[in-house]
């Protein structure tokens, strides 16, 4: 048996001190991360909308605070903070002038994607952090009831003959999520996009009182814009580019997919943060609104507005958002709203 004298000797064994030392170092800051606590808000927290209060994403931002706070799923101070104009470009500036900050949040839609690639935002979708994917809301193409179009067929056979035979209201603008929706429908159904007659009104509203009073022929809008003409059956929804169809007043509506086309478009709700937000604040708003999408409150809520429940996590909502926007620019760049690089 060796056996050591000095400070060093312990029955026996030889001890090393300076190893102890290193590995009770090494413990020790293990624990300390270990024990560190999670992130989470320390001051109020802003949920931004890019439209006038009363549109359709300050409705949504509205009822994730009531929810939050009726469920108690968070009860810290959270305002809503409309920043209209410029096609959201304003709200998008705002919310990366606070990089990095998991107090800001704000709700996404398509326009991230449509805005950059026909040239109208300098942010890309991967300027921000994605926090969740909340819902779909699809797309109707409307007609008047008394139409001789009857259906999406119908309306394509048309259009196959002669693209100029028929025009198509859209808003708020030609490259606008209204458009691509039916331009893409088109197109997947041999129709050359470019040369239907496509008219921007400033907003679906006027679109459709166009429509109603006969100027067009067909008008492309959010479907719950149509619900309360066809409710009162001066419209007939065609067509709608969800995968499935749709309930409420549109639940006799067949997707452009029972036509025959491949005609599918969401224009997502999803929550973004400011580009440079840690994966602390991501992984913790992200709990949240995957609490939010189970409440039954929440899901009323879609179903009566017709949107289309679809929760994701932050991971599959980016991959999600990567292959909208592919599938986007493809599409511009078809329509001849920016030229290919």
């Amino acid at each position: 048996m060796l056996v050591m004298s000095g400070a060093g000797a312990v029955r026996g064994r030889i001890v090393c001190w300076p190893m102890i030392a290193i590995f009770a170092a090494v413990l020790s800051a293990g624990a300390a991360r270990a024990q560190s606590p999670a992130w989470k808000p320390d001051k109020a927290t802003e949920i931004i909308v890019g439209t006038a209060p009363g549109a359709a994403p300050d409705k949504t931002a509205r009822t994730m605070q009531r929810i939050w706070q009726a469920r108690g799923i968070y009860d810290g101070p959270v305002s809503v903070v409309n920043k209209p104009g410029g096609g959201n470009v304003i709200a998008w500036t705002y919310l990366n002038q606070h990089a990095g900050n998991g107090h800001y949040l704000m709700i996404g839609n398509l326009n991230v994607i449509i805005s950059r690639a026909i040239g109208r935002s300098p942010f890309a979708h991967s300027d921000f952090a994605w926090i969740a994917m909340l819902f779909d809301e699809f797309f109707a193409l409307s007609v008047r009831a008394d139409s001789a179009v009857s259906n999406g067929r119908d309306l394509v056979a048309r259009l196959l003959k002669d693209p100029g035979a028929l025009t198509v209201g859209v808003s708020t603008s030609l490259g606008g999520a209204n458009h691509l929706s039916a331009a893409l429908a088109l197109q997947r159904a041999g129709v050359d996009p470019r040369r239907v007659k496509f008219v921007a009104f400033k907003g679906s509203a006027d679109s459709i009182t166009a429509l109603l009073g006969g100027h067009i022929d067909a008008a492309a809008t959010a479907v719950s814009a149509v619900v309360p003409h066809v409710r009162s059956s001066q419209l007939r929804a065609i067509a709608v580019s969800a995968p499935n169809r749709l309930g409420g007043p549109l639940a006799t509506v067949p997707t452009w997919v029972e036509q025959g086309v491949n005609g599918t478009m969401t224009n997502f709700r999803a929550v973004i943060a400011p580009k440079g937000t840690a994966a602390g604040p991501v992984a913790f708003w992200e709990r949240r609104f995957a609490q939010l999408a189970e409440s039954e409150e929440w899901k009323a809520d879609l179903e009566s507005s017709l949107w289309s429940w679809n929760f994701m996590d932050s991971a599959k909502t980016v991959a999600a958002v990567a292959s909208h926007a592919e599938e986007v620019d493809a599409l511009v760049i078809t329509l001849g709203l920016r030229k290919a690089p």
